[in-house]
């Protein structure tokens, strides 16, 4: 049994001696090379957004890559429309706090309240007109399969331009990525803005003026109001 042992622990010696040394340094790093990175996440392969060639897409921010799965320009209408709606609701958010309807049933200054003290037949006439509008200004194309089945129809364009901004192909292309831009961050700030009423119980305005009468008192400023 000694001998086995020590014939083992020889053999063992023996290997461990005769094998080559490798040295490895905790600074060496592993090469990963994407062939085709994300412009906005180069450590993550691009999206297929990134080349679709809409105005915003080209930075390829999808980390969830639902571009792979969900048309990329009927994913566009969809944040268009929401951005529009969103930039008349940060600014209607403010505005009813002041005005509304001459004898409008169930009116309150606080939004949140204003959901369930209007009469469900106003939110009933409210979701119809926008059901009419949505069906009509796509000529009932209005699903991911029907939606764009003219390849020249473009995401967000319902023909309405009064004012004629479209025309002018120098400015076109800019005004389509302010619109863009400015309806990201309306959604984020009429989220904001409910989130912050439904904590503080303030209206926007009055927070506002909280914010800027706190910052007067720290700057050591006085104001009239």
């Amino acid at each position: 049994f000694f001998f086995s042992l020590a014939l083992l622990e020889n053999l063992t010696v023996t290997m461990v001696v005769g094998m080559p040394s490798t040295v490895v340094s905790r600074s060496s790093g592993v090469a990963m090379a994407i062939s085709k990175p994300s412009n906005a996440m180069p450590f993550l392969t691009a999206p297929p957004c990134q080349s679709s060639k809409l105005p915003g897409a080209e930075t390829g921010f999808d980390p969830l890559y639902l571009s792979e799965f969900i048309d990329i320009k009927w994913a566009r209408e969809a944040e268009l429309k929401h951005g529009r709606i969103c930039m008349l609701a940060t600014v209607g958010y403010i505005m009813q706090e002041f005005f509304s309807l001459p004898g409008y049933p169930g009116y309150t200054p606080n939004p949140i309240e204003a959901v369930s003290s209007t009469p469900p037949e106003a939110l009933a006439q409210i979701v119809l007109v926008l059901s009419i509008i949505e069906f009509n200004s796509n000529k009932d194309k209005w699903t991911v399969d029907t939606m764009f089945t003219d390849p020249a129809r473009e995401p967000g364009n319902l023909g309405f331009d009064p004012l004629k901004f479209g025309e002018n192909k120098e400015t076109r292309e800019r005004l389509a990525m302010a619109e863009l831009k400015n309806g990201r961050l309306a959604m984020i700030a009429v989220l904001g803005e409910l989130m912050a009423q439904k904590v503080s119980g303030m209206g926007t305005y009055e927070q506002l003026g909280l914010i800027v009468k706190d910052g007067a008192a720290l700057a050591g400023v006085e104001l009239p109001f």
